[in-house]
């Protein structure tokens, strides 16, 4: 069996303790755009599938921490993606909303 080239950017997450965001988008290449220009900014993040708890969307979101959401929320509105659905939190045993 092949190795997948982008296996190293899909991950799961086996951290139930840890606290992070989660933006949604209805276009897996916005998610994808969005997680490419995260990443050349230099922000830590992660793309990941949708959590079923959101359970809206392309089914790829992308993952940030705590202390990075405010220049990634900033980089969101600068881009202007328009198929952004929302901002979800992860507080370590569940998931809120906190942008629409």
């Amino acid at each position: 069996m092949g190795s997948n080239p982008c296996a190293q950017f899909y991950t799961k997450d086996k951290g139930a303790n840890r606290m992070y965001y989660i933006f949604a988008f209805r276009s897996r290449s916005e998610s994808m755009g969005f997680f490419d220009a995260a990443v050349r900014k230099g922000l830590p993040s992660k793309l990941i599938s949708t959590p079923r708890a959101i359970s809206i969307g392309c089914g790829l979101s992308v993952k940030i921490s705590a202390a990075d959401v405010g220049l990634a929320s900033g980089l969101l509105d600068y881009c202007n993606y328009n198929t952004f659905l929302g901002l979800f939190y992860y507080n370590g045993t569940e998931i809120v909303r906190v942008k629409q």
